[in-house]
């Protein structure tokens, strides 16, 4: 069995959300409402006892496998023993089952204010979680479904399994997975992490904003460095504490994790050369000298390649480093988004001299992730099977990344969609409305939950949840509604947009395309 939960702020959102599906319907709880209004009004009595408490709806969703199913009863009896585990005694709460997609699956709204004022402790509930779910599949005789951290690590790829079976020996990259799995076993403090890490002979670097939050994690084994997000989700500075209880209270850490970093294992920087070889860092000269707009090309993107990110600790330095350009490649690169997606050129040229979208060596567009203060956070590099592979900087991404673009500095209006590709073809396909009846509008690539920035989000008036059709983002969707009451969604089907825009008989001239919006940071 699977779980997932999320904790948000609006009940009428997520009861919207939970009957609005075809075939959904109540099937326990201890309520007496039987839809969201009656429902959403019962809720406002525990709201009320403890108004202080902002994300006070609890969404829980567990599923079978697909060979698996439950009657009605068995999931409400399942839920009820859930969220007792989970410290809901005295908790209103409403079970809704879903027919929406091949494998069973039932939701869980709830209260996290007792009927008595107390709110439920969220402490470790990821962990609690998982736990609760192994006793219950042995109790019911349920499948036993992987924990989600384990998930959530990246798989030896092939060339890590060919050198095992070649040599017997596993690649960097899993003997840091296995070391890491190991020393976090009892769920340790950060700094006790990072002794345990050095006695096993790997550095461990966190980066610091220069407001002194944290900016990432790195890990260094036998001179070769990977940041968090390379080694997997479980493995990033949120990642070690969400799945591996890993504790960190900067009050109490902080002094004591710079204290043991300035100790590292071999007390290298940590800078670009350390993780890539001389060649892979310098941008071929290969277009001609005596073009200027060639050299500023180049000059632009080389300030793109290397942004210094500031440690509060002095012996450590972190770089945060892109994918290598290659301009001369810019016409051809251009020229293919074009023609194969019907993306407007004007566009294309707009994001490239802001460096948001630039050609690699190989010939392949590459797109650049970034904080809505414009810090680059990830790079996505678009294959020729039109899907997108992650390259994680040196300096690990931080959560609100994403490939975005707003028409105007103030927006009222926020579009979320699946990727670049799909960001770009809603632009194009807007831009021929028209300009007086647009809304200044931010258009936002999402993958995952973390990307969503919630708080910026809930200032606007319309978000618009626009993703391609495809059950993997359906739980993805239930939260962004939960979260976010105002949300409405809209489909473009399994396709996406681009196929509307591609669909189009003639590609988009550049007369069609509407210049005089100024895509603003």
């Amino acid at each position: 069995m699977i779980g997932k939960h999320v904790k948000g702020t609006s009940f009428r959102g997520l009861l919207n959300y939970l009957f609005g599906k075809e075939g959904a319907r109540q099937i326990g709880g201890n309520m007496e409402g039987t839809n969201p209004r009656e429902l959403a009004a019962e809720f406002g009595i525990s709201r009320r006892l403890n108004p202080k408490v902002s994300r006070a709806v609890y969404h829980a969703s567990l599923s079978l496998p697909h060979d698996e199913s439950l009657d009605d009863d068995t999931w409400h009896e399942i839920a009820q023993k859930y969220l007792q585990e989970m410290g809901f005694e005295m908790n209103q709460y409403v079970v809704v089952r879903h027919i929406d997609r091949t494998h069973d699956h039932a939701h869980i709204a709830a209260s996290r204010i007792q009927l008595n004022g107390i709110t439920v402790s969220d402490s470790w509930d990821n962990p609690r979680s998982e736990a609760v779910i192994r006793k219950l599949e042995k109790e019911y005789n349920l499948q036993s479904v992987q924990p989600s951290w384990e998930k959530d690590q990246h798989s030896p790829t092939t060339g890590e399994r060919r050198q095992l079976a070649r040599t017997g020996e596993e690649s960097v990259r899993v003997k840091l997975q296995r070391s890491l799995d190991k020393a976090t076993y009892d769920h340790p403090t950060m700094p006790e992490l990072i002794k345990k890490a050095q006695k096993d002979g790997i550095s461990i670097c966190i980066g610091y904003s220069r407001t002194g939050k944290i900016k990432g994690i790195s890990y260094k084994l036998d001179g070769v460095a990977f940041s968090g997000t390379h080694l997997g989700k479980a493995y990033t500075f949120p990642g070690l504490q969400k799945y591996r209880d890993v504790s960190y209270i900067p009050k109490r850490d902080d002094k004591r994790i710079q204290k043991l970093m300035e100790r590292n294992v071999e007390n290298n920087t940590l800078t670009v050369s350390s993780l890539l070889d001389d060649n892979d860092i310098q941008i071929e000269q290969s277009v001609d000298d005596s073009t200027t707009q060639a050299k500023e090309d180049i000059e632009l993107l080389q300030k793109l390649i290397e942004q210094p990110i500031e440690n509060a600790t002095a012996a450590v330095t972190q770089t945060n480093y892109l994918p290598t350009p290659e301009p001369a490649n810019w016409e051809q690169v251009r020229q293919n988004l074009h023609q194969q997606y019907n993306l407007p050129i004007p566009l294309l040229n707009e994001l490239y001299q802001k460096g948001w979208l630039y050609p690699n060596q190989t010939g392949q567009p590459v797109f650049v992730e970034r904080t809505l203060d414009d810090v680059s956070t990830l790079a996505k590099q678009l294959e020729p099977t039109g899907y997108f592979t992650a390259i994680p900087l040196n300096s690990e991404a931080t959560k609100n990344g994403s490939f975005w673009i707003a028409t105007d500095t103030t927006v009222t209006r926020a579009v979320l969609l699946s990727d670049p590709i799909e960001v770009l073809s809603v632009i194009a396909l807007e831009s021929t409305v028209d300009k007086k009846q647009r809304q200044s509008t931010l258009y936002w690539s999402v993958s995952s939950h973390e990307q969503i920035p919630l708080e910026f989000l809930q200032s606007l008036d319309t978000v618009v949840i626009a993703f391609k059709d495809h059950e993997e983002v359906e739980d993805l969707i239930s939260d962004i509604l939960a979260e976010l009451p105002q949300a409405k969604k809209v489909s473009p089907g399994q396709a996406g947009w681009n196929k509307l825009l591609t669909d189009r008989k003639q590609p988009m001239k550049k007369h069609q395309f509407t210049q005089t919006l100024d895509w603003e940071l």
